[in-house]
């Protein structure tokens, strides 16, 4: 399951991709701010003309490890947060 999400992220010049910092993500109803700790692997896909950026992202709450799959649409300049079907929000 994807759900849209507000990302702040640095676009450096000469990078191939932009880097998240941090996002904000609906869970059980609230809106709460997700700081990017590590980025473990960044992927670029592109299906039927559609280029999109994959990170698997590491954040660290409350002492837990959580990951996180973010998704940027190239041409589009839009995010996603794709959830887990085994993980709510």
């Amino acid at each position: 399951m994807r759900q849209p999400v507000d990302v702040l992220a640095v676009f450096d010049i000469g990078a191939m991709s932009p880097r998240p910092i941090r996002f904000k993500v609906l869970e059980h109803g609230v809106k709460t701010t997700v700081r990017v700790t590590d980025i473990r692997n960044i992927e670029w896909l592109g299906a039927g003309g559609v280029t999109r950026i994959q990170y698997d992202c590491t954040t660290v709450r409350e002492g837990r490890h959580i990951d996180y799959r973010l998704l940027y649409f190239y041409r589009e300049c839009r995010w996603e947060l794709d959830i887990p079907t085994d993980r709510k929000c």
